[in-house]
């Protein structure tokens, strides 16, 4: 049958063969536009889907609160006792600086205030108020210059201001070494307050409000995300590893206690929604448009 019908159409007439052939390529293309019309529109419909866009960044978690511990006059630094990392408690001695020469310099003070009084006490005696005036007078800078002192001498011992964890400062291999007033010695974040904060890209930091949420899956508990709450845009943008980015700070909606400051990941901040192709498209057309306004007469 097959062979019979080959040989019949063979005998046709070219008009009749030409007429077969181009009702065939007709039909063929017929069906490969219906399939690239159905594939254009399925691309249509998904490229047109609303997704949730999430602006992206490095994020890390800082105490809610640094205390700077400093000190309080020149001296050496005699012992301590923590290093970064370890928790502490209110009223803990962190590190003690040599005392010998604020003890010195308050009985120096001491001497210098009882002769003082006593020098007032002669003049009373004697009646003699101008030199009364003078050693009251005295007398009272010398009992602040031995409180100063006093002050000084307690601040020679470092305690902790509040429960926390040392986040910066070994002193253990400082040992005997001079410090200086003002120094920073060590720096300590409260244990149960944190705050995130994420580096969020100048394409996408204008989207961002606060009041949006957002997760931070930590790469030391990648399980467990965390769900935040964008609290504040750091006006300011900031320029490290070849790259510009704003800080965005966000509060964490729950308590973990095994959280450390300095703990990293990368963050999450639900931004709204946008189609697939707005998703796609929005970074290379954003600087599409400014290559072009960049080389524009």
């Amino acid at each position: 049958g097959p062979v019979h019908a080959m040989k019949r159409d063979l005998q046709a007439a070219w008009h009749v063969r030409a007429r077969a052939a181009m009702r065939e390529r007709l039909a063929t293309s017929g069906r490969r536009r219906a399939a690239w019309a159905t594939g254009a529109l399925v691309a249509l419909v998904v490229l047109a889907a609303p997704l949730p866009w999430r602006a992206t960044g490095p994020g890390r978690l800082e105490g809610s609160v640094q205390r700077a511990v400093v000190a309080a006059a020149d001296g050496f630094l005699q012992q301590t006792s923590v290093r970064p990392g370890d928790r502490i408690s209110t009223g803990q001695v962190l590190a003690q600086l040599s005392s010998q020469d604020l003890e010195l310099e308050r009985k120096r003070r001491e001497s210098e205030l009882r002769q003082h009084e006593n020098a007032f006490r002669a003049a009373q005696a004697r009646n003699d108020r101008v030199q009364m005036v003078v050693s009251q007078s005295r007398a009272a800078e010398a009992q602040a210059l031995l409180t100063l002192a006093e002050t000084q001498l307690h601040r020679s011992q470092l305690t902790a201001p509040f429960d926390g964890v040392v986040m910066k400062g070994d002193l253990t291999q400082n040992l005997g070494a001079p410090v200086h007033k003002g120094e920073v010695l060590m720096v300590l974040s409260p244990s149960d307050g944190f705050r995130l904060v994420v580096e969020v890209d100048v394409a996408d930091v204008g989207s961002g409000r606060p009041g949006q949420r957002g997760q931070p899956p930590l790469a030391a508990q990648p399980e467990r995300p965390l769900a935040f709450t964008v609290r504040r845009i750091v006006p300011m943008a900031v320029a490290a590893d070849g790259r510009n980015y704003f800080e965005v700070e966000g509060v964490l909606d729950e308590k973990v206690a095994e959280l450390r400051p300095g703990l990293t990941g990368i963050a999450k901040i639900e931004v709204g929604r946008r189609p697939l192709a707005s998703l796609l498209l929005h970074r290379p057309l954003a600087w599409l448009r400014l290559a072009v306004w960049s080389i524009a007469p």
